[in-house]
């Protein structure tokens, strides 16, 4: 089980004052955050060199159905695909298959990538070297402070979500007690190369201030790494982060909810009669609770 170093927060300050700005001040960075989005939920097909009909490699996004407007809104930004709908695993893939596409893509987030995946991202760049011409550097994994592009944004649009935990005492609980946390889980290795992601999830850790743990699933066996970051030193820092950086799937919304309930706690008033009104109002209304979308903030998301 892997765990991150002990950190120093002793002199750590917490200033909550214009904590909840509007989306429309925070940094657009398509590049970062698609390159978090596709090394959450992406993958790249290859045609293999025998097949007796010809096809370009496939550069592929799965997003919950509920998502349909950001992968529409990628499709439009990137100019060539299509969105593939699977109704039986409530999902659809966005698409892109046609080699100006790929090379829009390739310009987007080559340098960007911070996982083992870029393996799939290198062999994309030698498929295009090789059948059209092409001369495209393979840029580095990208090694700057994961707190400074929308990386972490994308990634966790991907593979994270924000929870709000109230144990009422009517629970037999011993006492109340209300948390919130931010949970990232992600596979232990990429299937293709069998390459660890254990050092982009420990800079994770390392950042918000927590523990990378290990969980098995019951039902297949499975190895995962898991991260929840829920400590005032870890809520402060993802509320700062998300000050600068968006997200733009529906969990912008489940977000925006949780923030107003992590204000709550970082500022002592949870556990108030109306911080606890507000406290369930906003979780009752995340996540699989939620019925109303708006997607005004995918105004922001542009080239």
């Amino acid at each position: 089980m892997a765990k991150r170093k002990d950190f120093l927060v002793k002199n750590y300050k917490y200033n909550f004052k214009n904590l909840n700005i509007e989306t429309k001040n925070k940094k657009t960075d398509i590049k970062s955050y698609l390159a978090g989005l596709f090394e959450g939920d992406g993958h790249i097909w290859l045609p293999k060199e025998n097949m007796k009909k010809k096809h370009n490699p496939r550069f592929c996004i799965t997003f919950g159905l509920k998502n349909e407007p950001l992968a529409n809104k990628l499709l439009d930004i990137i100019g060539y695909g299509h969105i593939r709908y699977k109704p039986k695993n409530n999902s659809c893939v966005l698409i892109v298959s046609p080699v100006k596409g790929l090379n829009v893509l390739i310009k987007y987030i080559n340098g960007e990538l911070r996982t083992p995946k870029i393996i799939q991202f290198y062999n994309l760049i030698d498929w295009i070297n090789k059948n059209h011409n092409y001369n495209i550097k393979k840029l580095p994994l990208k090694k700057g402070n994961i707190k400074n592009d929308s990386w972490l944004a994308g990634f966790i649009d991907a593979d994270g979500g924000f929870f709000i935990q109230h144990t009422k005492l009517e629970s037999k609980a011993k006492k109340r007690k209300i948390s919130c946390r931010l949970r990232i889980e992600q596979r232990m290795y990429e299937p293709i190369t069998k390459s660890s992601y254990f050092n982009v999830l420990t800079e994770i850790t390392e950042f918000l201030g927590c523990n990378l743990l290990i969980r098995k699933q019951i039902s297949t066996g499975n190895e995962y790494y898991t991260l929840t970051a829920s400590s005032r030193l870890s809520l402060t820092k993802i509320l700062t982060y998300f000050k600068s950086f968006s997200l733009y799937s529906s969990k912008y919304l489940d977000y925006k909810d949780w923030e107003k309930a992590t204000i709550l706690i970082l500022e002592n008033n949870h556990y108030t009669e109306q911080g606890i009104i507000e406290i369930d109002s906003l979780k009752n209304r995340m996540n699989s609770k939620r019925t109303y979308f708006n997607w005004e903030h995918l105004n922001n998301l542009i080239n």
